[in-house]
Parts: structure tokens; sequence; C-alpha cells
């Protein structure tokens, strides 16, 4: 049984969906951009995403230097 109701967009981790919504990103870059800061979780078939370290990784690797 989903949930979805119930989840809340202020937790730690996040949906892709969530991330869609909060990064007003496309799936396939935040599927990237996750893998490549180190923002995954998988707890069973869940793919979670850490909001934190997501949004740190893009803060350092693509701000303006």
């Amino acid at each position: 049984m989903h949930l979805l109701n119930m989840m809340s967009e202020d937790g730690v981790l996040l949906t892709l969906d969530q991330m869609r919504k909060k990064s007003n990103l496309g799936a396939s870059t935040i599927r990237k951009l996750a893998e490549e800061s180190g923002a995954v979780r998988k707890i069973g078939k869940s793919y979670r995403i850490n909001q934190e370290v997501f949004f740190n990784h893009i803060d350092k690797e693509y701000s303006k230097q």
C-alpha cells in the first residue's frame, strides 16, 4: 500500500518526484547528480535522495567561483 499522501516534503530523504518539484530539474538530471554526489539511499526497492547531500553537492560543484 502506498501512503503518498502521508509523505512529507520536509523530510531528509525524498522521492524522485519530490526532488523534481523541489529542485525544478528533470528526473534524469536528478538521478545523475544524486549518484555523483552520493546522495542516493536505497531502502529495499525504495529509491530516496538525501536532499542535504544533493543540494550541497550542487552548491559546491556548480557555483560560480
